[in-house]
């Protein structure tokens, strides 16, 4: 098994020792573990007996890699939130030649598709956040800058301030995500070109 470092070019793989490898290994069937056993009991009926088991492995495996499963959890969440703020930098990316209406849809399908990887997951930290006031303004903020960055490269337009263009494109990506997604009545295409058609009018140049 292979990796490479972010930072090396593609083209020169890195050789784990045995021993990272198998670390890493194990990490990966505890955090699955972890998620269904969260998903499943919540934080504070979740057992770390179980967590191992059903990663077929052992209670001081688990606190070689967190202290606790409060460190677990927390890890978790921070770890899915931060996978999904990145998609969502990713909103509007694409060559300069793809179609403005193309590039909502490849980003909010991007985003979409990290969502409904694992329903359980999400569903986990979904709810986790369900009390925080505050919750949707990572994603505002980070929606700010993305449509700043494409107000300057004349991407958009400029008839609406970017953090105004940020909370319309929140709001209607959580509302369909929430009852087109989340429910599984449409697919992540469908509701990803649902959601393209709308924004498209509302964020393109006005002379296109």
């Amino acid at each position: 098994m292979t990796t490479a470092h972010p930072t090396w070019p593609r083209d020169v793989p890195i050789k784990l020792h045995p021993q990272t490898r198998r670390h890493q290994a194990n990490r990966e069937k505890l955090e699955a573990a972890a998620i269904r056993e969260f998903a499943s009991h919540g934080l504070r009926g979740a057992k770390v007996s179980n967590i191992v088991a059903a990663a077929g492995l052992t209670q001081p495996s688990f606190y070689r890699t967190w202290p606790s499963k409060e460190a677990a959890y927390a890890e978790i969440v921070s770890q899915t939130r931060e996978a999904w703020y990145v998609a969502a930098r990713q909103v509007l990316d694409g060559p300069s030649s793809l179609p403005l209406k193309d590039r909502i849809y490849s980003g909010v399908h991007r985003l979409f598709q990290l969502l409904m990887h694992d329903h359980e997951l999400t569903r986990m930290v979904l709810y986790e956040s369900r009390l925080l006031p505050d919750r949707y303004e990572p994603f505002i903020e980070i929606y700010t800058g993305v449509f700043e960055t494409a107000q300057q490269r004349a991407l958009i337009t400029q008839r609406l301030p970017a953090e105004t263009l940020a909370q319309a494109y929140t709001a209607l990506t959580r509302r369909l995500f929430m009852a087109r997604l989340y429910t599984r009545q449409l697919s992540v295409e469908a509701t990803s070109r649902e959601i393209a058609e709308l924004v498209y009018p509302l964020i393109r140049q006005e002379d296109l």
